[in-house]
Order: C-alpha cells, then sequence, then structure tokens
C-alpha cells in the first residue's frame, strides 16, 4: 500500500459558512486503504468524543464509499476525504448526525484520471 499523505488539519472555516474543517486526508485507492481511513478518522474525530455507535456509522459510510470506488469502471486513483462540524461543536447533550457529499472530478480537467473526493458534514440535531 502506497503511503497515505495527511493534508493540513489545521482547523479552517470554510468560507462563508458556519461549516469548520477538522480534517483533511487524500489517499491512493487500493485494498487496505479501510485501515488507514478507519485510523485517520477515529484520530480526526476524537476530540468531539462521539459516541461509539455513531463513529462507527460514520466509518462504515466511509468503507463503503470507498468500497464501491474499488468496484467501478472508472479508474480512480485518488480519494480525497474531508471532514467538515459546525465552528460552535457544543452538544449539549443532543444527538449527532451527519451526511456524505461524494464528487468526481472530471479526468479533461485533471488531465489525468479522475479524482474522488468524499466530504462528510457532522452536525448537533435539534
Amino acid at each position: 500500500m502506497k503511503t497515505v499523505q495527511p493534508k493540513n488539519s489545521s482547523p479552517n472555516n470554510a468560507p462563508a459558512t458556519d461549516w469548520q474543517i477538522l480534517g483533511e486526508l487524500e489517499f491512493p485507492i487500493s485494498a487496505e486503504s479501510d485501515g488507514a481511513i478507519n485510523s485517520w478518522l477515529t484520530e480526526t474525530l476524537l476530540p468531539i468524543h462521539l459516541h461509539a455507535d455513531f463513529l462507527h456509522k460514520v466509518l462504515k459510510s466511509a468503507q463503503h464509499a470507498v468500497a464501491r470506488m474499488l468496484l467501478n469502471e472508472m479508474k480512480i486513483e485518488h480519494i480525497h476525504l474531508l471532514i467538515f462540524a459546525p465552528v460552535d461543536r457544543t452538544s449539549r447533550g443532543q444527538t449527532w448526525g451527519f451526511f456524505r457529499i461524494e464528487k468526481i472530478e472530471n479526468p479533461v480537467e485533471t488531465r489525468n484520471h479522475p479524482h474522488h473526493t468524499i466530504e462528510f458534514y457532522l452536525y448537533v440535531e435539534e
């Protein structure tokens, strides 16, 4: 397996939003990607103190997205994984939810194989 390259994970606010980037990871897509994804996501989400069941759901969702890309006919070389959370993350005993957005860059624009981006948005349910 190739080396996983974490991106700068310093907290940055996305422009004109209330979302904060908790971390970004770029990695080559392979059957061994699950271990790297699990350890990186667990470490990235540790400061939020999420319930174990919720963390497991996020991990499974990421694994499912990567597994689907492995079966895809398009030759995707790299995946970008981004985690966003609200700037105000105080849960006050509330539960968390998430949604996932997937994007594929056009190979014509990249002059290479397409890249796949998976974005997770965590939010506090009201």
